[in-house]
């Protein structure tokens, strides 16, 4: 051996002394953390704590832990004098540089799941718009856990169930599985996929997360709630971590009923109701300065809704002999109730575009399929792997009427009272 050699042959030596003591997913984390091109010891050891200690990294994020209150900000501080994170001032936008999630409306989640391919690739700026973690790695599409959800857990009043995170990718499995066998499972991608739909049901909202500490790449598909969700109290809260999903709400307004369920849902607060008669066209709609939208009759004992025409109300007007006809329908026979009472719908949804991420819960429990996706140039591009389109529009089918298994009639609510299930036992899988 070289004298020139040495060093380096001794450090290989002492780093595998150190490494020797972990578990096998560990050690093999280690090395393909340290391989990387731009990766550091700090950041490994970020990673490995991170994964090792998921209770106690979002516990001291979210500040749940009991030790919050004295070590979150010694933590940070240290984080910010290693890099890590940078200073205090700069630790809202460069922690969301280093870790962020991107919102995957309902039908897209499967690509990322059921990849029967390996895929290597850097996702564009243009889609995450950060300059790290934006590696999409899958060397083996079976390499899916279950993870019991670490926000959730952290939460003393949280959303059940908790097995509703899908970590992906070999060495994040291996590790979590090895070190976590109480609170993860191996899964089929079927299996992950009908845990998504379900969550959807629930009206949570599927993320993909990338990290740089946990090898720089995407890495799990959380399903999140507004009220445990660690990543989306920091969004509220000004750290910009969550990334549309280039798609924005629309509004059907001849279809919709009025029924403000959008509104009471929304995970990120982007519609409200507003007076349908006050209110003038967007420009989606026809351009400012148009007509108001006209007014909806909606048969309150039919739920059937008919848009009316210029003289609706009119006992000679254009709708007049549907109305005569439609409430003479309901009054034949013996027991039927009076004639139908059409009550205006005087309200409409207005999205306010700029919060809108994209989402899909409010299309998803419309229950007169009034919202629809479309892709919104002004917003970061939605997520494809290399190959895919990217649809134009997306119209999934209402779920309002289809709950999953173990919640009852209805879906139960979190405490932020938006689109969540609390304390609904199962789902459409086993515990974890």
């Amino acid at each position: 051996m070289r004298l020139t050699d040495m060093p380096r042959s001794l450090s290989r030596g002492l780093f595998r002394l150190l490494l020797a003591p972990l578990r096998p997913s560990a050690r093999a984390f280690w090395r393909e953390a340290l391989a990387r091109p731009h990766g550091s010891f700090l950041e490994a050891l970020h990673g490995y704590i991170y994964l090792r200690w998921p209770l106690f990294y979002i516990g001291m994020g979210t500040g749940r832990h009991p030790l919050a209150r004295w070590l979150a900000g010694p933590l940070a501080r240290l984080g910010g004098l290693l890099g890590v994170w940078g200073t205090r001032e700069e630790f809202g936008p460069e922690f969301a540089q280093s870790y962020h999630g991107k919102v995957m409306p309902p039908g897209t989640v499967p690509r990322l799941i059921a990849v029967e391919r390996p895929v290597a690739t850097t996702v564009p700026e243009t889609v995450l718009p950060f300059r790290m973690a934006r590696d999409i790695i899958l060397d083996n599409a079976d390499a899916l856990a279950l993870l019991d959800c670490p926000c959730r857990l952290t939460k003393e009043d949280h959303c059940t169930p908790v097995d509703v995170c899908i970590l992906a990718g070999g060495p994040v499995v291996d590790f979590v599985l090895e070190h976590h066998p109480d609170k993860a499972r191996r899964v089929t991608p079927d299996e992950a996929i009908r845990v998504v739909e379900a969550e959807n049901r629930r009206g949570h909202v599927a993320h993909a997360f990338f990290k740089e500490a946990v090898l720089g790449r995407y890495y799990a598909i959380c399903n999140c709630c507004t009220c445990c969700c660690g990543a989306m109290q920091a969004h509220r809260e000004g750290t910009p971590m969550l990334v549309s999903s280039g798609y924005v709400a629309r509004v059907d307004a001849d279809a919709c009923t009025g029924c403000g369920q959008c509104a009471r849902i929304c995970p990120f607060d982007a519609v409200r109701m507003a007076d349908r008669t006050a209110r003038r066209a967007s420009p989606q709609d026809g351009g400012p300065g148009t007509a108001p939208l006209p007014q909806r009759h909606f048969d309150t004992r039919c739920a059937t809704g008919c848009a009316p025409g210029p003289d609706a109300g009119s006992a000679t007007g254009p709708d007049a002999g549907h109305d005569a006809g439609h409430d003479a329908g309901h009054d034949a026979g013996p027991g039927v109730r009076p004639a139908a009472r059409h009550a205006v719908i005087p309200v409409i949804p207005v999205i306010d575009t700029t919060a809108c991420m994209g989402c899909g819960v409010c299309e998803l429990r419309c229950p007169g399929k009034a919202l629809y996706l479309e892709l919104a140039p002004g917003k970061p591009a939605p997520l494809v792997l290399p190959g895919e389109a990217a649809p134009v529009s997306l119209h999934h089918p209402d779920l309002t009427g289809h709950h999953p298994p173990g919640t009852g009639h209805g879906q139960d609510t979190c405490r932020s009272g938006r689109g969540a299930s609390r304390n609904a036992p199962g789902g459409t899988h086993a515990p974890g």
